[in-house]
């Protein structure tokens, strides 16, 4: 009786399967991945479009706070820190085209030479580059299998970048001065013009990673719905 309880459903089963029309079922859930995949896509387009567009804004605001080797302008801080952020909202390729981006937009609103806004826009790409590179793929802040203390890990990651980060801008500078003036400045030159940079992004630097785990809790939460 048993065994033949177990045929019926078996032969039921069958019957059932051969019901199921795959092309259908296959076609369906193709379009519930596509409407998920184009959601996708253009929530991250309108969130590169809002870091854009902060980043010019807050560009604008022109509040000085004078020291010894430079002048920090806040304005800029927060453009700075808006880009670094920018690798964790919409990923590190988009990041860096924000970084593009915003070296065109400050050409056509200021002016002034393109070659200079040029160096200055692949200095906000290294910049970029340098965070995701650091903070997330060498110490891997943001993950939970991280091998050291999250604090430590913000913290050495934030020297890195603090080190790095002024470098690449003085050099990209050193260059731009070469081919716009034909100007070779000296050693302490260079140097004078590290820390100077160093001095700048200092509060970007601080203000990110101050932040930074907050953020990537928020961007998890609003990509994941």
């Amino acid at each position: 009786m048993n065994k033949t309880d177990e045929q019926n459903q078996e032969v039921t089963l069958s019957e059932n399967l051969d019901d199921i029309d795959l092309d259908y079922e296959i076609s369906k859930l193709n379009k519930v991945n596509g409407r998920a995949r184009l959601k996708s896509e253009t929530l991250k387009i309108t969130l590169v479009s809002l870091l854009l567009s902060m980043s010019t804004a807050v560009s604008m605001i022109n509040i000085v706070i004078p020291i010894y080797v430079t002048g920090i302008n806040v304005g800029f801080v927060l453009k700075y820190f808006v880009i670094a952020i920018s690798f964790q909202v919409v990923g590190i390729y988009w990041g860096m085209i924000i970084g593009l981006f915003d070296g065109v937009l400050q050409f056509l609103i200021w002016g002034l030479s393109p070659l200079f806004r040029l160096t200055t826009a692949m200095g906000l790409v290294i910049w970029v580059a340098l965070f995701w590179l650091i903070y997330d793929k060498l110490f891997r802040v943001y993950s939970k299998d991280a091998s050291f203390n999250r604090s430590i890990s913000l913290i050495f990651s934030g020297m890195l970048v603090f080190i790095f980060g002024p470098l690449s801008s003085a050099s990209l500078n050193f260059v731009w001065s070469y081919i716009e003036y034909g100007q070779i400045y000296g050693l302490f030159q260079f140097f004078h013009s590290w820390i100077s940079f160093m001095v700048f992004d200092l509060f970007a630097i601080v203000l990110f990673t101050l932040t930074t785990n907050r953020i990537q809790v928020i961007t998890e939460k609003l990509l994941n719905k």
